[in-house]
């Protein structure tokens, strides 16, 4: 009994010894982790992808603590407030003219879908990430496994950067200000969660790809404008998704 006592305290302390290093890495030395996974020291670290649905989780957790919700829109604002308005009013015109739906019938059930779908497909986005690196540093032979590992790496930060500034906005609306209902809250907070992505994004390709100078400069801001630009494209493949399906 006592050595299956100390075998489970000892399993656990590695695993947990294993999250920790990977998350201290991950946040304070950009690109050291997938570097390490690119050496081969993969034992002292947890997998990309289980980093990356941890990262998922505690996003969502976040979201869900506090009911905020930045990476769904509800269907008055798609048909209202995006880009794609004018193309999303032309689908659920017809969508509401086929099922004999009213707006108010079929708003509710597209705004629980998209809520859902919106924090179960993040994963989308570091696969439509990976190719980026993988052409702009063709020159450096790196297999395909090394972008996605990179990709992952990335977005489980990001969906800590989000996290956090969640949290500030959550703050800020218990402190009587507006939260992400301010435009100068929600405006500096994505000046910010763009400024901190393309620090890491300089940091870490310089330690992955080998980069320097101005290429490496050119490129972060080629990959930081890629992940914002993503995040908007994240948003009408939900509307889309969410429609076809409801």
């Amino acid at each position: 009994m006592r050595d299956l006592a100390t075998q489970f305290v000892k399993d656990t302390s590695s695993v947990d010894g294993k999250l920790m290093r990977s998350w201290r890495s991950l946040l304070t030395r950009p690109g050291h982790l997938t570097a390490a996974h690119i050496s081969g020291e993969r034992r002292r670290y947890i997998t990309p992808l289980a980093l990356f649905f941890i990262g998922n989780a505690i996003f969502v957790g976040v979201q869900s603590l506090t009911g905020i919700n930045v990476l769904s829109s509800p269907l008055a604002s798609h048909l209202n407030s995006q880009d794609w308005s004018a193309f999303a009013q032309d689908l659920v015109r017809d969508r509401l003219a086929d099922r004999h739906l009213t707006l108010d019938a079929y708003s509710p059930v597209f705004d629980r879908s998209v809520i859902f779908n919106a924090k179960a497909l993040i994963l989308l986005m570091a696969l439509f990430f990976a190719p980026l690196p993988a052409v702009i540093f063709q020159n450096r032979h790196r297999p395909a496994g090394v972008h996605f590992v990179f990709a992952l790496h990335l977005y489980a930060f990001v969906l800590m950067v989000l996290s956090v500034s969640v949290l500030i906005a959550e703050v800020d609306a218990l402190l009587g200000g507006g939260g992400l209902r301010s435009s100068a809250v929600d405006k500096s907070l994505s000046l910010l969660n763009v400024v901190v992505c393309g620090v890491y994004l300089y940091l870490a390709t310089g330690k992955v790809y080998r980069t320097s100078g101005w290429a490496k400069f050119f490129a972060t801001l080629f990959l930081t404008a890629a992940v914002a630009l993503l995040f908007v494209g994240y948003r009408f493949a939900i509307f889309l998704i969410t429609f076809y399906t409801t």
